[in-house]
């Protein structure tokens, strides 16, 4: 009878274990749509100038051939949106993909910068400069408006390619994008993060190597007899100019004193000598 009584109670404890193990196996696994995930802010691609706008937030996703990050900034502005750098750090713009999992480097048209400052600034009137600027890593553009807030915006891009020198180091290319509002500002205050942030991250490069070492300075640099040209010159560095036309030298002579009126010696000869068959004009009386 005891025996019987343990088995069942081996049973029923097996039973139990069995549907135990039933529930923990049938419960869902969570799953996520998005491929986007928050990393930490000492893996910004960028960071900002010191002394002013601060990380608060990184979210990253990452491509076959590169990662793009949203690099959120602190703010004071009272318009709806999130300040912010986008950036896409690209290891291979031409690879192709059936996908949507590839990043490119799309040219930098006039309506493109139009629809992605209607995205990021709606509503916001923003007006596109056309002063040519540059910082460190080479040249950008933007373009500055007034919220209804009276907060003013900046909007600035800037795209370095594998071909184009700069102090940055990539294999093939990155895109940034800067999203700046703030309360009381001034244009030249907000474009201060253009030229004050830092490139944090790359991919190595088979032209300077991972050691972002800059290339030396020209030799001819400062040297005398050795002039550099600006871009776009150097066709014309060669050319002489056309020689130029004899001229004849100019012969001043002393102007002649003015004779008074009253000295009839001073007059031409026709007038002192009349022709005859007219009368003698006295002078006039001497005062």
């Amino acid at each position: 009878m005891r025996t019987r009584i343990r088995d069942l109670a081996k049973v029923a404890a097996l039973t139990a274990l069995v549907a135990t193990a039933a529930g923990c196996a049938a419960r869902p696994e969570i799953r996520y749509a998005s491929l986007t995930g928050e990393v930490s802010a000492a893996q910004a691609i960028i960071l900002p100038p010191p002394g002013g706008l601060s990380v608060v937030a990184v979210l990253q996703r990452k491509f076959i051939n590169g990662v793009s990050q949203e690099v959120a900034l602190s703010t004071t502005s009272r318009t709806a949106g999130q300040n912010a750098f986008y950036v896409n750090l690209i290891n291979d713009a031409g690879m192709q993909s059936e996908v949507e999992d590839t990043l490119k480097l799309n040219p930098l048209t006039h309506d493109r910068m139009q629809e992605e400052m209607e995205e990021r600034l709606p509503g916001v009137p923003m007006n596109i400069s056309l002063i040519y600027v540059q910082n460190k890593y080479g040249p950008f553009g933007f373009a500055t408006g007034r919220a209804a807030s009276g907060d003013v915006c900046l909007y600035a891009w800037q795209q370095i390619e594998h071909n184009q020198a700069s102090f940055f180091a990539t294999n093939n290319g990155i895109s940034i994008r800067l999203r700046l509002c703030a309360a009381g500002a001034t244009e030249e205050q907000l474009l201060r993060a253009m030229y004050g942030f830092t490139i944090a991250a790359y991919f190595p490069s088979d032209i300077w190597g991972s050691n972002l070492v800059p290339p030396p300075v020209e030799p001819q640099l400062g040297q005398l007899g050795a002039p550099i040209y600006p871009t776009g010159m150097e066709a014309y560095s060669g050319a002489v100019l056309p020689p130029t036309q004899p001229r004849a030298p100019v012969i001043r002579t002393a102007p002649r004193p003015r004779a008074s009126i009253l000295e009839p010696a001073a007059l031409p000869a026709a007038e002192r000598n009349p022709l005859s068959g007219y009368p003698l004009v006295p002078p006039p009386p001497s005062q």
